[in-house]
């Protein structure tokens, strides 16, 4: 492919396009890269060329463009940024800058931390100009389209970072098709049989399902010009990644599937988005609770539309999305949308909505003021930017915005400092609940604070999913006094010795604390124990030190069947950074671990358990109820099947979220002996 392929495509949108420019800088960039090969053997030039085509699609500037021809020459040849920027401006020399990785020589022995570093510094500049984002991202796109070329831990590597960072970025700027296209680039490399067990699934659907879309598109269309609303009607094809996604999210086939008929109707202003629904309602019977309003309620990136799915021709699921011509464009260049057009004719409009869409970045700004350490802000950059946002409403109808996962504590330190470090209870529509709930889209929370509470609880700081959340309350912890602060460590690391099934407190040997204190840097135990209160030392920390694997979970188990899929080897979703469980055949050892739960008796309880357990993939092998119930307490012992300490934590607070749990904590060999003999095995 040659400069006049792009030159020709961007003239579709910039007529007065700079065609001498640009010829200009891709003779200079395919000069520096003379010589250089991709991996598939093509010329360099080849992949700067066709991202820059690829951003045509978003109809970007001239600058983007000529940043994006520039892209590699700084990381990959010997001109350096201050070259770029001699001889084509400082703009262009910023986007470069933005793009470009940090130098493989400084960070030789810890490609991690050099990863890191990169991503830091490329959000640094993105903050000042969201330009380098879509560089970034169509660069990522080509980039995969030749990652077959690459070894194979290599193209995991890629592909989970790009499902991980890439299209959690996409969602975000609301370009849709770009984080479509990436997710079934990535899907092949992560779950290559999947993938192409599925191609095959829907390569022999692809027949019966377009006659029926034929004969949908014409009933809708007849149907609009009775009431006389102009409407485009389009056929929309489901990504092989959402598919396979809602497969493993609901435990179907893909013939059980309830929306794999898609259909996108766009006309002209709201008011018709709401009429051309009721005549689709009128033609079809709705499913119930599958109808999405992001007309009145926009999503975070800002998308825009009508969702509803029906019982459509021959009684088959159908999905419709219902938008105007103006959403439908958002839709498909999200952020771009409004940076290279709106510009023209509403700056104010434009302002807003970049402002709107761009808080993520500064949130990843507040992570790299707050967090030094490399791997703490990538673990946090996951949970407070890139997983699904929730949006949960005060009783007073105002919408807090909040990451997928977080709980009503999260929820108070977002409302006030004050609500948070007094925080007693939460209402969950209007239901009480412990405040370590999780918490959904919809959900109207209030919080109750305590009169007499001044200080948040310190296990606290161990459940909460936010930064925002985790810094306020060891902002608040550390108004203890150095008395207060080492009671606080004690009774804190009592109650999670306990959880864990490990030996009392008391009965610490001298060479454990010694260990603890070499480990952590302290000189001694009562300095050792404030720490712990203020929360300076995480519990998993002391743990994981303190005890082996098999101690804390016992002997591992093999099997060749039916296991859950380890959590450090499987995917991450896109739009929602939930890990995808998918049941698969492996010899990965998993643990049978011991659970005591001592609740409120109440009807429902184990059904609210297996729910909680269920969502985290956590298998229960074994239920056993206590006859000698007193008081209205039910204890309940569990075995459960996890596959490392990070789950069975995550089995902890999701039973400690469930109403009425009052306590759970591991039983070892010796407790779970002498249970045996109290309890009924069911």
């Amino acid at each position: 492919m040659q400069i006049g392929t792009l030159i020709k495509r961007v003239k579709t949108y910039l007529p007065h396009v700079k065609e001498k420019r640009l010829r200009e800088v891709y003779t200079f960039a395919r000069d520096a890269h003379k010589g250089q090969k991709r991996m598939d053997g093509s010329p360099y030039m080849d992949h700067p060329l066709n991202a820059a085509l690829i951003l045509t699609q978003l109809r970007v500037d001239e600058d983007t463009l000529v940043a994006c021809l520039l892209h590699d020459v700084p990381e990959d040849t010997d001109y350096t940024i201050q070259d770029i920027e001699k001889r084509f401006g400082k703009k262009v020399a910023f986007l470069v800058d933005g793009v470009t990785k940090l130098s493989k020589v400084k960070y030789r022995h810890d490609m991690v931390e050099r990863q890191v570093e990169s991503l830091k510094k490329f959000f640094l500049h993105s903050a000042r100009d969201l330009r380098i984002i879509l560089i970034k991202l169509a660069d990522r796109l080509h980039n995969l389209k030749t990652l077959e070329f690459v070894r194979k831990e290599k193209q995991l590597r890629i592909a989970k970072e790009t499902m991980e960072i890439y299209v959690a970025i996409a969602d975000l700027l609301g370009i849709w098709e770009f984080k479509s296209l990436l997710e079934d680039l990535c899907f092949q490399y992560i779950y290559p049989k999947e993938y192409t067990e599925l191609k095959k699934q829907i390569k022999k659907e692809a027949a019966h399902q377009g006659k029926l879309l034929k004969k949908t598109t014409q009933m809708i269309n007849n149907a609009l010009k009775q009431h006389k609303i102009v409407a485009e009607v389009q056929s929309r094809p489901k990504s092989l990644y959402s598919i396979f996604r809602k497969m493993v999210d609901t435990g179907r086939d893909l013939r059980d599937l309830n929306d794999l008929l898609a259909l996108r109707i766009i006309v002209e202003n709201n008011e018709m988005c709401y009429r051309a629904l009721g005549i689709i309602h009128s033609l079809y019977r709705p499913k119930a609770g599958r109808i999405k309003d992001y007309l009145a309620l926009p999503k975070a990136n800002g998308y825009q539309s009508l969702h509803t799915t029906v019982f459509g021709v021959d009684g088959i699921p159908t999905e419709f999305q219902i938008r105007t011509h103006e959403m439908h464009f958002e839709a498909q260049y999200g952020i771009a949308a409004h940076y290279f057009y709106k510009q023209q004719t509403d700056k104010t409009h434009t302002n807003e909505v970049l402002a709107k869409r761009a808080t993520w970045v500064q949130r990843v700004l507040d992570l790299q003021k707050e967090l030094k350490n490399n791997y703490d802000f990538l673990d946090n950059l996951k949970i407070d930017v890139f997983q699904d946002r929730i949006f949960v409403f005060t009783p007073q109808g105002d919408v807090i915005d909040l990451p997928n996962g977080a709980n009503g504590i999260d929820f108070a330190y977002h409302i006030h400092s004050a609500v948070g470090d007094k925080a007693d209870h939460l209402y969950l529509n209007g239901k009480s609940c412990p405040l370590i709930t999780t918490l959904q889209t919809g959900d109207t929370a209030k919080v109750i604070t305590s009169k007499t509470q001044k200080l948040p609880k310190r296990e606290w700081l161990e459940k909460v999913k936010t930064t925002v959340a985790k810094n306020k309350i060891r902002a608040s912890l550390k108004r203890q006094t150095a008395a207060e602060s080492s009671a606080a460590g004690i009774e804190f690391l009592k109650k999670e010795l306990k959880r864990y099934g490990c030996n009392n407190l008391e009965s610490f040997s001298s060479k454990q604390k010694k260990q603890l204190l070499e480990t952590f840097g302290i000189k001694t135990w009562h300095v050792f124990l404030e720490l712990v209160g203020n929360g300076n030392i995480a519990e998993k920390d002391i743990i994981q030190n303190l005890y082996t694997l098999e101690q804390l979970l016992g002997k591992p188990h093999k099997s060749t069947i039916h296991d859950k899929t380890p959590l450090d080897e499987v995917a991450y979703r896109g739009t929602n950074s939930r890990l995808l469980k998918t049941p698969h055949l492996s010899d990965s050892p998993y643990y049978r671990v011991d659970l005591q739960i001592i609740a409120v008796d109440r009807v429902g309880f184990m059904r609210d358990i297996g729910i909680q357990l269920a969502t985290l993939g956590v298998n229960v092998y074994q239920i056993g109820v206590d006859t000698g119930r007193r008081y209205g307490k039910a204890h309940v012992s569990l075995v459960v099947e996890v596959m490392d300490f990070t789950q069975l934590r995550s089995a902890f607070d999701a039973i400690e979220a469930v109403d009425g749990v009052l306590e759970v904590y591991r039983v070892t060999d010796q407790e779970s002996a002498k249970g045996s003999k109290r309890a009924k095995r069911s």
